[in-house]
Order: C-alpha cells, then structure tokens, then sequence
C-alpha cells in the first residue's frame, strides 16, 4: 500500500486553483505556494510567499498543515524560478527580444510568470549581469518557450562541465 507521501505531488511552487480549507483568507484560490509533502507533523504543508528579492520569493515558517489530499491534486506546478534561454523569439507590446536571450523567470503572488532580461551592467567595472525588478508578463502557455540554465554561485565543483548549457 502507497504511503500517503507517495500519493502527494513533489515538493515545489505551485499555484493554488482553490482556496486552502480552514485557512481560505491566508490561502485563497489564485495564490503562488510552496508545497511541502512533508513536515514534521507528518502532514503536508503549505506556505504563502512573504516577500520578493531579486525577483525570487522567500516562504518562511513552518507552513500550514492539511490532511485533504484532494487539495494538494488542485494545486498548478509552476517552473522552478531561475535562469532561461528563450528558444524562440518573444514578442510583446513594447518589443521583442531574440531567440537564446538569457532571462530570468520570476512570478508575481498570483503565480502570473514574469521574465526579466540579462543585462550587462552599465559602469562595466566587473563582469556580471543585472535583471532589472521590471520584468515582461507572458502566458503560462509561452513557459514551454524556456530552456533552463545552470548559473553557479560560486565556482562549480571539480570535475563539473562548465563549458555550455547543461
């Protein structure tokens, strides 16, 4: 027999299509979560977006536990955010930008998802990259659009291929 854990989709961001039972005001339908199968209950939680830095929310607390597994099959799985080539060229009211442009995907709370473009910094003292907090809505449809990269912090580990997309 299947544990209820297998029975619960992955850990991640998902966004709500209805409102989280005992607790509708702090999780309406329409709101960005991040889903944990697991908690220290034993139950699955749930845990509303505090604040935005750098176009990435932040969840803190321990969440809200549930038990109705019916709930967590409502919830929509979003892309991780983080760093996309577009694989076509994106088209928008106030222009386009190419095929292979480096963006970022971030969403708004209501799980809505925003690309910000790579940008090299103007005073070009150092070699890095800027994504303005301004970003470019697009469809949930046009994420398909999006190649995910692998961007290192710090320096990759040994013996990892640095040299290309992963």
């Amino acid at each position: 027999m299947a544990s209820p854990k297998n029975l619960l989709p992955d850990c991640g961001l998902y966004r709500t299509t209805k409102p989280l039972p005992e607790h509708e005001d702090e999780v309406p339908a329409g709101l960005m979560v991040y889903f944990h199968n697991h908690s220290d209950s034993g139950l699955p939680v749930v845990i509303p977006p505090e604040h935005n830095i750098f176009n990435r929310w932040h969840f803190h607390g321990s969440g809200l536990p549930f038990r109705g597994l019916s709930w967590a099959d409502s919830l929509t799985k979003l892309l991780p955010e983080g760093f996309y080539m577009l694989r076509k060229p994106l088209t928008f009211d106030a222009g386009e930008w190419p095929k292979g442009t480096l963006t970022q995907l971030g969403y708004n709370r209501n799980g809505d998802p925003i690309l910000f473009i790579a940008q090299v910094r103007a005073q070009l003292t150092e070699n890095s990259l800027f994504f303005n907090d301004r970003g470019v809505g697009i469809k949930r449809e046009q994420l398909s659009m999006l190649e995910p990269l692998q961007i290192f912090a710090e320096p990759p580990p040994d013996g990892a291929h640095t040299t290309g997309v992963h």
